[in-house]
């Protein structure tokens, strides 16, 4: 019975983790969507929003949750810029697709090394109140902190559907995510679009960092390369373009992982998450919650 109450809190608290995966994976796939450009920079700028809440709550003694508004905010602001300088003299050239990708991987690298010299490759982490208070439901028992950022990223993900429904610009992402030549044609500016766009998804990243720094003791310069990882599978294993997948994605590869800790031990709890992940793209290649290309 004590083994089984210990798998169901193992498996509750991978699940909650899932939900931020879903966060960080939809600002990926806004990215995707629009630009089709592969961001490998990605988990790179969750890494900058975990020691934007590091330095925040360290030097300024702020509530963690208020330094996720900063680093949305600051780390909005990098990506457009990050955009503008790498990302948007090459995504209409010829081989667009893989210029994008070699200069994402190049800002992959600046940021890490970066991140090295300025902060040492030592994982660091932060004391907060959320993080040692404990809620229990149903028998389960889980921080504060980490019921925070699963809702969190939860009611992120509704807002960012709601704004691409119903908003002017977010109407206009959509668009150019669906058919970039006719949003030309109707006078949207697609090069602006893409640069807004950009630099949402990274600012979904950095407040995701925040979230996961509340109780996530390992906030280090190479972290943000298994939040890239984890963010594809879960895009590719929801689907492209399914806004409300990527939260099912999220908890079904969260849970999965738990589940491979508890079969393979925590050193090698991707095995089991690969395994599914390939099952399901040799099996629905279009993703989950995707729907299949039509052929003409």
């Amino acid at each position: 019975m004590i083994e089984f109450s210990a798998y169901t809190q193992l498996l509750v608290s991978y699940a909650i983790l899932g939900g931020v995966y879903g966060l960080t994976a939809l600002g990926l796939s806004l990215i995707w969507g629009v630009m089709k450009a592969v961001n490998w920079a990605h988990g790179d700028f969750l890494m900058v929003g975990m020691y934007t809440a590091f330095w925040t709550v360290t030097l300024f003694g702020i509530d963690p949750y208020i330094a996720a508004i900063v680093a949305f905010i600051l780390l909005g602001l990098l990506g457009m810029v990050t955009h503008v300088i790498a990302i948007e003299p090459v995504v209409e050239k010829p081989g667009g697709h893989e210029a994008t990708l070699l200069t994402t991987l190049g800002i992959s690298v600046i940021l890490e090394s970066l991140a090295l010299i300025l902060w040492s490759p030592s994982p660091r982490s932060y004391q907060n109140v959320y993080k040692n208070t404990f809620i229990e439901i149903l028998g389960i028992r889980t921080s504060v902190a980490e019921a925070i950022a699963f809702v969190v990223s939860i009611v992120s993900i509704v807002a960012v559907d709601q704004f691409l429904k119903r908003v002017r610009i977010g109407k206009a992402i959509r668009a150019v995510s669906q058919n970039p030549i006719g949003a030309r044609v109707v006078g949207i500016d697609v090069p602006k679009i893409r640069l807004m766009t950009f630099g949402l998804g990274v600012a979904l990243a950095g407040m995701a960092g925040v979230l996961v720094s509340t109780f996530y003791p390992n906030i280090r310069p190479l972290a943000g390369y298994v939040w890239d990882i984890a963010s594809y599978v879960v895009v590719i294993f929801a689907g492209l373009g399914t806004i409300y997948g990527v939260i099912f994605a999220g908890i079904i590869i969260g849970v999965t992982e738990g589940l491979g800790t508890i079969i393979f031990s925590n050193a090698f709890r991707q095995i089991l998450v690969y395994v599914v992940f390939l099952t399901v793209l040799l099996l629905r290649p279009q993703g989950l919650f995707g729907k299949a290309l039509r052929r003409v």
